[in-house]
């Protein structure tokens, strides 16, 4: 590993400290909760940040698994109003009855830290059974809801995307929202942080196991992007450490020993609750952002 470059699947930590060339960054606050948006431009944006190129917010919101109920709804609203902006974009209308969108739950719902794509999917409200017209869910016009857990290949040894590209065709679905546990380059931003990108995904890049992307242009439809981070690379740990102490040149064999491909992945010891308080925030702004009457 280039000790120049960190794993981590945050666009805030990929780009140099107030963006680039090719990079434009907003701030500003939603509910009171501090946002970086961050529109990475094709080419030089996408060289200096590493990132493809789209747009990403991150909402720092503080540690969401010490939120009480206050906090907690403040910060399922503000990602909902983002998230449904999103959509609005990607689809180039305001979702509604007519609008079908698939929720695919990314990850491996028996290890804690990567569990709360399927924890999110199992929480979020299904409404593309109810189509007819007579149906109060239509009547309230709430968007077509379908939700997906692929699981991962060790699982079922199918790639996520084919099972998610299946399950759209089936759905209908005119978009996607792709949920999924993501790794960050600081400790301070674990289950602190939630990112939203019109980018779609590629599972497992934070970690160094990409598996098969989940993007517009596999699935044919817009994907956006909805995760938080619960993870972080030991070695990113320690460049990040030596960084602080002023190292800025290791040696050639501390170099070796760190890009040993021997790297642990460090997640805090409240896991379990993170698991719970994160994937009841994303499923709320799932469905606030879907269902028009609770905006």
């Amino acid at each position: 590993m280039n000790p120049k470059i960190r794993r981590t699947d945050l666009a805030c930590e990929s780009t140099p400290a107030r963006g680039g060339e090719g990079i434009h960054v907003r701030e500003y606050k939603k509910h009171g909760i501090p946002v970086e948006e961050m529109q990475i431009h094709p080419g030089a944006g996408e060289k200096e940040s590493g990132r493809s190129a789209g747009r990403y917010a991150t909402l720092h919101c503080g540690k969401i698994w010490l939120f009480d109920r206050g906090e907690m709804s403040r910060a399922a609203r503000a990602t909902a109003e983002l998230l449904r902006l999103f959509l609005q974009n990607a689809l180039g209308h305001t979702p509604d009855k007519n609008t079908g969108i698939l929720v695919a739950g990314l990850g491996n719902r028996f290890i804690t830290p990567d569990s709360i794509g399927p924890r999110t999917a199992d929480l979020v409200t299904v409404t593309n059974h109810a189509r007819n017209e007579g149906h109060l869910l239509s009547l309230l016009g709430c968007v077509r809801v379908s939700a997906f857990s692929p699981g991962v290949l060790g699982q079922t040894g199918f790639e996520a995307a084919s099972l998610i590209t299946e399950a759209s065709r089936t759905a209908q679905a005119d978009a996607i929202i792709a949920v999924d546990a993501l790794a960050a380059r600081s400790t301070s931003r674990l289950a602190a942080t939630v990112q939203i990108s019109d980018t779609g995904i590629r599972p497992g890049s934070g970690i160094g196991n990409c598996r098969t992307a989940i993007t517009k242009k596999e699935m044919g439809i817009p994907v956006i992007a909805l995760g938080v981070p619960t993870v972080v690379d030991s070695a990113t740990l320690v460049w990040d450490a030596l960084e602080r102490a002023g190292i800025e040149d290791p040696s050639e064999e501390l170099c070796r020993v760190l890009d040993n491909d021997r790297n642990f992945i460090v997640s805090p010891k409240e896991s379990d609750v993170i698991a719970a308080s994160v994937a009841e925030l994303l499923s709320g702004a799932i469905n606030r952002a879907l269902t028009p009457i609770l905006l």
